[in-house]
């Protein structure tokens, strides 16, 4: 299973839980029909559907919940988008089609019921900002006249997770929010701090599956992201060792980056050791969180000084991207 298979399939484990489908309609979805559901009534329906070409739909969770006493169904679109998708609000469209057809097919609703509502919303990690049209009216070329009421109309919710981060500062009690936190990983301390909230925030035996969810989702997303090939990290049982793991990481990464320095320093003279050491272990930093260093990025550490690798260092943890950390 490549790296992206393995991050959408942990992904979906984590949604599969009712705690973190409230989270994230409560805490991201800030319109007013979200105070009028009742969460008690929350539950995960059938998300895989056939068309009738037989093609089969496995990458979806479908939940409903009560909206003033009728079924809501909440499409979550569980690829999690990495890149932007200038098709998504057509394929929504399409997916809902099915889910209905779905509905229809099984006889859970009839010829007397109206087709229930369907918020559908699509959860993108990205980096560069999300450009693709929301409505499907928007791919839809401008008609003349009468011939636009004719057309098909949809939009989607997006939420776009590295632009949230605000906002998840401001939910300390949501698991979504902490989701988002972890995942920005603006430092190591600061993902240790997020993972700390959420291990007491799911301390009770009512939460077991979903602690059990989040350890599976940081051992095999973010912690192995930032293994190294000589210091692979084990595989962690709960959300405290976790926290131990990453506590040790960052104390092991700065006596890492010392030691490097200094055993070069002792082969080479102090002065060009410590430049070469440093340099050396922070290309190899850089190359485990970003992957394969592009040419201007290893020129760029081949001039650096001592003081300049020693602050790419220090801010290693803090930036999304290389262009962030090594711009000029």
């Amino acid at each position: 299973m490549n790296d992206h298979n393995e991050q959408d399939k942990a992904l979906r484990n984590l949604f599969n839980h009712p705690w973190m489908v409230r989270d994230l309609l409560s805490g991201f979805v800030q319109e007013d029909w979200v105070r009028e559901l009742d969460f008690s009534t929350l539950e995960k329906v059938n998300g895989h559907y056939v068309s009738d070409a037989l093609r089969e739909r496995v990458d979806d969770l479908v939940w409903r919940v009560r909206h003033r006493g009728q079924w809501l169904y909440i499409y979550l679109l569980l690829e999690f988008q990495s890149r932007n998708d200038h098709w998504m609000a057509l394929r929504m469209a399409v997916y809902i089609g099915l889910l209905y057809q779905d509905l229809i097919k099984t006889e859970k609703i009839s010829t007397r019921d109206q087709l229930p509502p369907v918020f559908p919303l699509v959860i993108y990690n990205g980096l560069p900002r999300w450009r693709a049209p929301r409505q499907l009216a928007e791919l839809v070329s401008q008609l003349p006249g009468a011939l636009q009421r004719h057309q098909p109309s949809l939009r989607y919710f997006l939420l776009d997770e590295n632009r949230s981060t605000d906002r998840a500062r401001q939910l300390p009690e949501n698991n979504v929010a902490s989701l988002i936190e972890i995942e920005e990983g603006a430092s190591p301390q600061a993902v240790r701090n997020a993972v700390t909230r959420l291990r007491k925030r799911l301390s009770g035996p009512e939460h077991d599956s979903l602690q059990r969810a989040f350890t599976v989702w940081l051992n095999r997303v973010i912690l192995k992201h930032n293994e190294s090939p000589a210091d692979a990290v084990p595989e962690t049982e709960n959300l405290q060792e976790v926290e131990s793991m990453l506590a040790h990481r960052i104390e092991q990464w700065k006596e890492d980056f010392r030691k490097a320095g200094m055993q070069e320093g002792r082969e080479e003279g102090l002065e060009q050791g410590l430049e070469k050491g440093q340099a050396l272990l922070l290309r190899r930093l850089l190359g485990n969180r970003f992957g394969p260093l592009p040419a201007w990025a290893s020129e760029r550490l081949d001039q650096a000084s001592v003081e300049q690798v020693n602050q790419w260092a220090e801010r290693l943890f803090e930036v999304q991207n290389l262009e962030e950390l090594l711009a000029p």
